[in-house]
């Protein structure tokens, strides 16, 4: 019966744990967006950011991209481009940026060392109810390549994406709360039984002790018989 008290601390801690870690996991912040650069042709690093974390329909995006000649020689004709995934809508594009076949696109010479930005307003549409998030990609590729030399992501949190965690957080917080319930259970069981035994321990002893000797009634009895 030992192991009961210690099968319900086990779940006590298990479930006062549970919440905690995921407290922790939700309040892991979002990455922020990535820049790498591919070992073949020019080393260029890129970045896209539009200064915020959660957008709704209605709302208008200025995203900035920034790229940058890594390497040691001057790069010619690069190729930058943004996607426009469904839900963000062209608005405008500086440098002579053009909006076609769901992209925005501009051509830049970068010396050694030499960065240029490069900037595209977009307004957030009607999205799809099951959408999380809204996410652009910009890349960039050499002149006449078909594979983008590197790329970065940026994306926002949608309205969906917003109500989604709290629901995910309802249902784990409900299972937490199911095995803090069954832990107390198994602790109030084994304190139980833990009394009756002690129980049992006191009284025993007293009833063998009644037992063995005979009763005023017994005696009184015997007497009768030897007088006979």
């Amino acid at each position: 019966m030992r192991r009961i008290p210690v099968l319900a601390t086990v779940l006590a801690a298990w479930a006062l744990a549970g919440p905690a870690a995921s407290s922790a996991q939700a309040a892991a912040p979002t990455p922020k967006p990535s820049a790498s650069a591919s070992p073949a042709g020019p080393l260029l690093s890129i970045t896209v950011d539009d200064g915020r974390t959660e957008v709704a329909a209605g709302d208008e995006l200025t995203y900035r991209l920034t790229v940058r000649n890594l390497g040691t020689a001057q790069v010619s004709d690069i190729k930058v481009s943004q996607s426009l995934p469904a839900g963000l809508t062209f608005v405008s594009a500086d440098r002579g940026g053009k909006a076609r076949d769901g992209a925005v696109t501009w051509a830049t010479d970068l010396k050694v060392g030499q960065e240029s930005t490069f900037t595209t307003v977009a307004r957030v549409g009607e999205t799809p109810k099951d959408l999380l998030r809204l996410a652009t990609v910009a890349c960039a590729t050499a002149k006449g390549g078909t594979k983008p030399l590197v790329c970065a992501t940026h994306s926002d949190l949608l309205p969906a994406g917003a109500v989604a965690p709290a629901a995910e957080d309802t249902g784990i917080s409900w299972l937490w709360s199911a095995g803090a319930a069954v832990a107390l259970l198994i602790v109030g069981l084994g304190a139980f039984v833990q009394l009756r035994r002690y129980r049992r321990r006191r009284v025993l002893p007293a009833h063998a002790h009644s037992a063995g000797r005979p009763t005023e009634n017994t005696d009184r009895m015997a007497g009768a018989v030897s007088l006979d």
